[in-house]
C-alpha cells in the first residue's frame, strides 16, 4: 500500500469517527444523561444533598413499598404463564394446522396493538366493574386488582406473544416432520421431540418479553390495581402524588432490575432459537379434520374473548348512559362538553407525525453509520449498547429520568419542557431500539460492495446511500415508519410526565376521563385512536403492495 492510499484510507475511518461523534452525543443526551441523572437522585435527598444508600434502605424497610414490589413480580409471572400458553396454542394452530379462518384470526388477535394498554382495561370495566355486562352472574368477583391486572395484561400482552411463537413455529424444518412421519412417530411424539424441543428458546424469548410488558405497564395497572399497589404506578405516586423525587428514582432503578435481567435473558434466547430457525420455504400442512376443528375451537375463543373486550368499549362509546339507557348517541364523542376538546387528538396525530418521520431517518442513519463506516471498534460498541439501552428501560422510569435530566435551570432543553419537540425526542428515544435492530437486519444483509464500487468510481458515499441502499430498504423504511407512528399514538408511560397544557395527548386524556368517571368519553376517545390506528395499518398494507 502506498502513501497516497494509506493517507486516503486513514482519511476515510476519521471521517467515518467523526460522523459517528453525532449518534454518541445523541443517544447520549438521550438515554446516558437521563439514567445518569436518575442514580445521582436516588442516592440524594430531595434537597439534593448526598444520602448514598439511604433511600434504598428506606424502600427496603417499607413493607409497602417491597410488597409493590412483589405483587408486580406476581401479576408479571402469572400474565408470563397464562398469556404465553394460550399465545403458543394460537401459534401452533396458525402454524401447524388447516383451522377455519387463518388469515382473519392472525389479523383480528393483533388488534390490541393498535390501542393504548388503557383501552382493553375500559373494555373489562364495561363486562366486569361494578355494573358489567358480566359481573351480575358472579359471586363475590373482585375487578379492581390483581384479577383485573392480570387479565389486563393477558389481553395486553398475548398479540406479542403470538407473533414470536408464529415466527418461532415457521423457522422449525419441516423436514424434520417429514422424516418423523416415515418413521411412524406418531404426531403426540412429533409435537414433544420437533415442536417443543425446537421451540424451547422461542417460547423463554416470548416469557420474557410478555414478563416484561407485564411489569413495565403503567395504564393497566393505574386504571385497574384499585388498592392493589404496583412498581409502575408507585413511581407515579411517589412523585405526582408526594413530590417525592428520591424515592421515585430509587423505585424506578427497582424496576429496571428484573426488566434488565429480562432482555438479557431474552437476548440469550433469541441467539440460540437464531441457530434453530430454517430459512427453507415452510410446506403446506396435510388437514386432519379432528386437529383442524379442535384447533379451530381453542384457538378462535380466546380471540373472541379479545374481541369482546374490545368491541364493547365501541359500543359503550355509542351509547347514552351506561348502564341504564341503550340508545345510541354520538354526543359521547363530544369532546368539548368534557372539558377537552379535540385538541388532544389533534396532538397525538402531530406528535405521531414528528416521531414518525423523523424517527426512520435518525435510526436509520444511526444504524447505517454503525455499521458501514469505519471506525475503531469500541466506538460502534458504544454506539450500539445506547441504541440497545432504551429496550431495558420502562417508559414510566424514562419520562422520570428525562424531568431529573433536562427540568432543571442550566439545562439547555429546559425551554422545551412540555414542547412537541421535547415529547418527540423522549419518545424516538424510547422506540429507538427496535427500529435500529430492524434497521441493522435489513442493512446486514445488504452485500457491502456497494460502497466500494462507490468509492472505487469517485461516487461520494453519501450518493450510494441515497442512489442504493435506500431504494433496497425501502421497505423496512415504511415498515419502521408506521411502526413509530402507531406506537407513538398509543404510547402512555413514556410522556406521562413531561406533556404539558399545550401538547395534551389522547392517551393521556383518556387516563384523565377515566380517573374521572367518564368512562363514556374515554372510551371514545380510545376508539378514536384505535379506527385512526387500523386505518394507518389499511393505508401501510397498501403502500406496501404498491411498491413491491
Amino acid at each position: 500500500m502506498n502513501m497516497v492510499q494509506l493517507f486516503q484510507r486513514n482519511q476515510f475511518q476519521l471521517r467515518g469517527l467523526l460522523i459517528l461523534i453525532l449518534p454518541c452525543v445523541f443517544l447520549w443526551v438521550g438515554i446516558g444523561e437521563p439514567l445518569k441523572q436518575l442514580l445521582i437522585r436516588s442516592i440524594s435527598d430531595n434537597s439534593g444533598q448526598y444520602v448514598g444508600v439511604q433511600n434504598f434502605v428506606d424502600y427496603f424497610s417499607n413493607s409497602g413499598l417491597v410488597g409493590a414490589l412483589l405483587n408486580s413480580v406476581f401479576v408479571s409471572v402469572v400474565v408470563m404463564i397464562a398469556s404465553v400458553g394460550i399465545a403458543f396454542l394460537v401459534a401452533f394452530g396458525l402454524v401447524r394446522s388447516q383451522l377455519w379462518g387463518k388469515l382473519a384470526l392472525q389479523s383480528l388477535i393483533q388488534i390490541p396493538l393498535f390501542v393504548p394498554s388503557i383501552f382493553p382495561c375500559l373494555g373489562l370495566i364495561y363486562l366486569l366493574g361494578g355494573q358489567g355486562l358480566i359481573s351480575q352472574y358472579l359471586v363475590d368477583f373482585e375487578l379492581y386488582g390483581p384479577v383485573g391486572v392480570i387479565l389486563g395484561g393477558i389481553i395486553f400482552t398475548l398479540p406479542h406473544a403470538v407473533l414470536l411463537l408464529t415466527t418461532t413455529l415457521r423457522g422449525i424444518d419441516s423436514r424434520l416432520y417429514q422424516a418423523a412421519s416415515s418413521l411412524g412417530a406418531s404426531s403426540w411424539q412429533q409435537f414433544i421431540s420437533i415442536t417443543l424441543s425446537n421451540s424451547i428458546y422461542g417460547i423463554i424469548s416470548a416469557c420474557f418479553v410478555v414478563f416484561t410488558l407485564t411489569m413495565t405497564d403503567f395504564g393497566i395497572a393505574k386504571v385497574l390495581a384499585g388498592q392493589y399497589p404496583m412498581l409502575a404506578t408507585e413511581i407515579y405516586k411517589q412523585v405526582i402524588g408526594q413530590q417525592n423525587f428520591s424515592m421515585g428514582a430509587t423505585i424506578s432503578l427497582v424496576l429496571i432490575i428484573p426488566t434488565c435481567i429480562a432482555f438479557f435473558v431474552d437476548s440469550w434466547a433469541r441467539k440460540k432459537q437464531a441457530r434453530l430457525a430454517n430459512n427453507q420455504i415452510f410446506q403446506e400442512i396435510p388437514p386432519s379434520a379432528s386437529r383442524d376443528v379442535l384447533l379451530t375451537i381453542l384457538c378462535w375463543v380466546p380471540c373472541f374473548m379479545l374481541l369482546s373486550v374490545i368491541g364493547v368499549v365501541v359500543w359503550g362509546s355509542l351509547i347514552s348512559y351506561w348502564p341504564y339507557d341503550f340508545t345510541f348517541t354520538w354526543l359521547n364523542y363530544d369532546f368539548d362538553a368534557f372539558g377537552y376538546g379535540w385538541q388532544p387528538y389533534w396532538n397525538s396525530l402531530i406528535l405521531a407525525g414528528i416521531v414518525a418521520a423523523f424517527g426512520v431517518i435518525i435510526t436509520f442513519g444511526v444504524s447505517y453509520a454503525s455499521q458501514r463506516l469505519p471506525s475503531p471498534k469500541i466506538v460502534t460498541d458504544f454506539v450500539r449498547f445506547l441504541a440497545l439501552l432504551p429496550l431495558s428501560i420502562p417508559g414510566t422510569v424514562l419520562g422520570l429520568a428525562y424531568i431529573f435530566a433536562f427540568n432543571q435551570p442550566d439545562s439547555w432543553l429546559n425551554a422545551w419542557q412540555g414542547t412537541f419537540a421535547f415529547l418527540a425526542f423522549n419518545t424516538i428515544i424510547h422506540l429507538f431500539s427496535v427500529s435500529f435492530l430492524t434497521f441493522n437486519s435489513t442493512i446486514g444483509r445488504l452485500d457491502t460492495n456497494y460502497e466500494h464500487i462507490g468509492r472505487s468510481l469517485s461516487v461520494p458515499q453519501w450518493m450510494t446511500l441515497c442512489r442504493v441502499i435506500v431504494p433496497l430498504s425501502k421497505l423496512t423504511l415504511l415498515d419502521i415508519f408506521f411502526y413509530l407512528f402507531v406506537n407513538t399514538l398509543t404510547t402512555v408511560s413514556a410522556v406521562v410526565f413531561l406533556y404539558g397544557s399545550n401538547t395534551v395527548l389522547a392517551s393521556i386524556v383518556i387516563l384523565n376521563m377515566d380517573d374521572s368517571g367518564n368512562l363514556a368519553a374515554a372510551s371514545s376517545m380510545g376508539s378514536l385512536l384505535l379506527f385512526t390506528a387500523l386505518l394507518v395499518k389499511f393505508l401501510h398494507v397498501f403502500i406496501i403492495r404498491v411498491c413491491r
